[in-house]
């Protein structure tokens, strides 16, 4: 992939005479690039007035295209885009949303049919995918010989989104999830408010998570990520990456971009979109963004959505907590053929033990973090 400059609105610049993002078999293993990079902070405003300011070049850029998923971060985004652009005369967003057929894990027509009802937005592009996005598939083999395995995994993805948008913007929710939640001041902060009232019993678990200390944070992490097709070493690895979350909240957020995972993925993200001369805007990872949210009160992620809002949005919406799997279409029969069939060869066995990657690629849902073993196993085999 050729490389393209990132204009205002994408987080991560990038230029022609960069190398791509090296990944070690390390990385390949634990699922993502570890460890910290550096994360450019801009000047805080307001956070509703600087969403709206990362998002006004990519309107400016037709065709403006949205991924709508149909989750709280497409949403917002979708809604904000269209009310800005109404307000200041720019042509509409377009929605673009991918269906997944007879995969119910990954179906939110429901709340996709709310969102555009209420936003009120004419161009709305849907498309069922197949087999498209399949991990190894047709669409990202080409990149997987040219780069080896990638991060995201999942690039496929970002790359038929492009397709749509020739020429013109492409705006996705990414880092949504890092910036907006997961920050344990504001779980503590939420829960001590309401002293009890209205307390589910997920947010006791989150509240006790955020309160823990970080060995007890690593103890939980062995619970929810077992990773059993990782050695005991990089998985320790993994868990003390997972569990080592600030508690102030301004570094917390202002820290929530600032790891490698991020700076490669967009950068491979960014690489992608620009081979169909797409640039690619992530606007909850614009730098003046990520510091006007670090500069408010701490709040949990239902509040910190509903604030960035800005009143354009259903209670209904902004409030639900579930979320779309994709698992499926990315591990899909090219996957699943090669799972069966592969030999054990072309994982470093140091890191991995090839039986039990073997049967985490062929359960019924394999973990996503799986997902650049099986392409680093494939190019070992194809080659």
């Amino acid at each position: 992939m050729t490389s393209r400059p990132s204009s205002a609105g994408s987080a991560m610049p990038s230029s022609s005479t960069e190398a791509p993002p090296r990944l070690s078999t390390l990385d390949i293993a634990a699922g993502q690039p570890l460890g910290a990079a550096p994360f450019p902070l801009g000047v805080p405003t307001d956070p509703v007035r600087a969403l709206r300011t990362a998002l006004r070049p990519a309107l400016r850029r037709e065709p403006c295209v949205i991924a709508f998923s149909g989750g709280r971060d497409s949403s917002v985004l979708l809604a904000v885009a269209a009310d800005l652009a109404a307000r200041e005369g720019l042509a509409p967003p377009i929605a673009l949303t991918f269906r997944y057929p007879g995969d119910a894990a990954a179906d939110e027509s429901a709340w996709q049919e709310v969102v555009i009802r209420h936003v009120g937005v004419d161009s709305w592009v849907r498309r069922d995918i197949a087999g498209e996005l399949d991990l190894i598939g047709p669409l990202v083999r080409p990149v997987l010989r040219a780069r080896g395995p990638v991060y995201p995994a999942a690039l496929g993805n970002t790359m038929l989104l492009a397709s749509h948008a020739p020429g013109g913007s492409l705006v996705t929710g990414n880092a949504g999830d890092e910036v907006l939640g997961g920050h344990r001041l504001g779980t503590l902060r939420a829960v001590a408010r309401r002293r009890g009232r209205g307390v589910t019993g997920a947010d006791w678990a989150r509240f006790a998570v955020s309160a823990a200390p970080a060995f007890a944070r690593r103890r939980i992490a062995r619970r929810s990520l077992p990773m059993p097709w990782l050695r005991p070493d990089p998985r320790r690895v993994v868990w003390r990456a997972a569990a080592d979350r600030p508690l102030r909240w301004e570094t917390s957020v202002r820290t929530a971009l600032a790891t490698r995972a991020f700076a490669v993925g967009f950068r491979t993200r960014a690489d992608a979109a620009a081979e169909y001369g797409c640039e690619l805007v992530e606007p909850f990872a614009d730098p003046s963004f990520v510091a006007s949210y670090a500069a408010t009160r701490p709040m949990t992620r239902a509040a910190g959505t509903r604030l960035v809002a800005d009143g354009v949005l259903p209670e209904a919406v902004l409030a639900r907590r579930d979320k779309a799997r994709f698992n499926a279409s990315r591990f899909g029969a090219c996957s699943r053929e090669f799972a069966r069939d592969w030999g054990g060869t072309g994982v470093d066995e140091s890191l991995v033990d090839p039986d039990a990657l073997r049967a985490a690629w062929l359960a019924d849902e394999p973990p996503a973090a799986t997902a650049m073993l099986l392409q680093q196993a494939w190019l070992a085999e194809a080659t």
